[in-house]
């Protein structure tokens, strides 16, 4: 099992892509096989590009700079533009073009070999429309009330509209929460400081700002801690909540943890 990382933003080196597309493409690679057998993960930069592709992956995006444009539809006549923390959530066999106005996104993918070529995946029809879930309109739930301070949760992605990877915004504020991962995850500071405390006695403390990256892998005892800290987490599978808990009643609420 890969152990628990972090990724800081300076760090991060890019590579241009796509350099047919018009404009600028760039990206960084973070999270792959060498370390993931389910998420792929990294952080690109699009600007006045047009990136036509069908997609042989599933896909979570949050916007970090920029104005972030998807076209999708029929003749790509749905224009999705999406801001700084707007979510977006795409199915493998979407047809759609990546563009953007100084575009910085974070997003994490599954399967972690898409890359592979799988001849089948042409006929692959999409599970569901693009989504786009706009940071304006996210609701959150408080969650680990006796943890001290504030922390609260936003679930996007959920087992309603994906087989695969989950998405969720959290905050933590002066809170400390004892956690294990059911699941793998990648995830990405969007504002304040996030401190993760694993190993031994808690004695590792990665402390994430802005743009930083975390990995955990399934089984990673740890403590979520913050300062005004706000993350956008990806984990995989996205039913692991149900996987390791009974069946809940209709009637309890799905942010209920």
């Amino acid at each position: 099992m890969s152990k628990a990382f972090l990724i800081k933003s300076e760090d991060m080196s890019f590579a241009e892509v796509h350099r047919d597309s018009g404009g600028h493409a760039s990206c960084c690679q973070l999270i792959g096989p060498e370390v993931s057998q389910t998420i792929d993960a990294a952080i690109a930069i699009y600007d006045g590009c047009s990136i036509e592709c069908k997609t042989t992956y599933d896909e979570a995006i949050v916007v970090l700079e920029g104005t972030y444009r998807i076209l999708t539809g029929d003749n790509y006549s749905r224009v999705i533009e999406a801001k700084f923390g707007d979510v977006i959530w795409l199915t493998k066999g979407t047809r759609l073009k990546y563009q953007g106005d100084k575009a910085k996104v974070f997003y994490a993918r599954y399967p972690v070999d898409w890359r592979k070529h799988d001849p089948a995946a042409e006929d692959v029809r999409p599970a569901t429309d693009v989504y786009h879930f706009r940071s304006s309109d996210m609701t959150y739930s408080q969650i680990q009330i006796y943890s001290g301070g504030f922390a609260s949760t936003c679930s996007l992605v959920t087992p309603a509209i994906s087989k695969t990877l989950a998405a969720t915004i959290a905050t933590f504020d002066r809170s400390s929460a004892n956690w294990t991962t059911e699941y793998d995850q990648v995830s990405i500071t969007l504002g304040g400081v996030m401190r993760i405390r694993t190993g031994e006695n808690y004695e590792r403390a990665m402390e994430a700002k802005f743009g930083d990256v975390v990995w955990l892998p399934k089984g990673t005892p740890l403590k979520y801690e913050g300062d005004r800290g706000i993350m956008f987490f990806v984990p995989y599978p996205v039913d692991w909540r149900f996987r390791s808990q009974p069946h809940r009643p209709t009637p309890w609420p799905a942010s209920v943890r």
